[in-house]
């Protein structure tokens, strides 16, 4: 009996979703339709308020680390790695979104890793390769730590970018839990850069930092002033 309710409930659910898609629908009842993928045989309700209460919203939980949500009791290791592939999911569609894009314009760039960072609540370096016009190659990570603690490899970033073939940069980096705004530490690494990767024949020409909800760029704001 516990099962046909539970089969009659997801596919009323299901019904919902086909006809309006995820609209009309409250934090906990896309969590518990998401788990339905990797719990297929027990009320994934309750987990789904679990889940919201331990992380306080939906988007915490969708950023939350796979081996971090296998321990929140009633979880299973392929819901885990689902949620975490929602995740991952869009930041691989945002990056596709954007292959071969022309990457000159400081609104569009900062828009562009804004995007790429709104599932991050771990410091991560992000450098995007470019080719001789500026149209980006691809996007690779080169650093990644807890928040303030990612320090940025000058091998693993000239390394990536021989291996892409490219030899112009635009690094990024995000505040998770704080602001865009460019700290002294900001300026003073990005100047160091400048002048190490010219040793190596790579030009860094901007830096973004994401933060709040918001981008900016480091060449916007002059901090290459003086470093070409």
């Amino acid at each position: 009996m516990g099962d046909n309710i539970h089969a009659g409930h997801r596919s009323r659910m299901r019904g919902r979703f086909l006809e309006t898609g995820f609209a009309g629908f409250s934090p906990h009842e896309v969590l518990e339709m998401l788990l339905y993928y990797g719990i297929p045989r027990r009320d994934t309700g309750p987990l789904a308020h679990k889940l919201l209460a331990e992380y306080g919203s939906l988007h915490s939980v969708l950023c939350a680390d796979t081996e971090e949500l296998k321990q929140i009791p009633g979880m299973t290791e392929p819901a885990a790695v689902l949620l975490t592939m929602m995740r991952e999911l869009y930041v691989y569609d945002a990056a596709a979104e954007i292959a071969g894009a022309e990457m000159s314009d400081f609104r569009k760039i900062c828009s562009h890793f804004k995007d790429l960072y709104r599932y991050e609540e771990r410091e991560i370096i992000r450098a995007a390769l470019l080719d001789e016009h500026l149209r980006l190659v691809r996007i690779s990570t080169v650093a990644e730590g807890q928040p303030s603690a990612a320090q940025v490899s000058v091998r693993r970033i000239t390394e990536t970018a021989f291996s892409a073939s490219c030899n112009t940069i635009i690094l990024a980096h995000n505040h998770p839990g704080g602001t865009a705004k460019i700290s002294a530490e900001d300026v003073a690494v990005t100047r160091e850069l400048v002048r190490i990767l010219k040793q190596f024949d790579i030009r860094l020409v901007d830096h973004i930092v994401v933060g709040g909800g918001e981008a900016v760029s480091m060449r916007e704001y002059g901090v290459f002033i003086g470093t070409e």
